[in-house]
């Protein structure tokens, strides 16, 4: 499913990237600071963000997968107009009337501010 995923926002077809969501789908994206809730808040964010030329390469993935559900968080790269932003994902996908369909995705920039975290004395 992610390849997928990934296949249409390489159409640069916000139609074809919106509708691999589930109905209640949720999308935390990337590059926006809006939960997107449902078919028409998910195809305005794809419309915004396929004004550009995007590419996503994957870096990792960790996937568990049942009947019904598949989980698939880890790392992937987005290449906006030529440009690249690290980031962070986690899907999760739902098996509905025998489809898949993404019921949640985030997706944030990964920072690489580092915190000195404490040590154990």
């Amino acid at each position: 499913m992610l390849e997928t995923w990934v296949e249409k926002i390489k159409t640069n077809d916000p139609k074809q990237v919106a509708s691999l969501y589930h109905a209640d789908g949720l999308l935390l994206g990337t590059f926006s600071d809006i939960e997107r809730k449902g078919y028409d808040l998910i195809l305005e964010y794809f419309e915004n963000l396929l004004k550009a030329k995007v590419d996503v390469e994957i870096v990792t993935q960790h996937k568990h997968e049942t009947e019904s559900l598949i989980a698939n968080s880890g790392l992937y790269n987005f290449i906006v107009d030529g440009k690249t932003v690290n980031a962070r994902f986690s899907f999760v996908f739902i098996k509905t009337d025998g489809d898949w369909k993404i019921l949640s995705h985030h997706s944030s920039a990964v920072s690489y501010t580092h915190l000195t975290l404490p040590t154990k004395a």
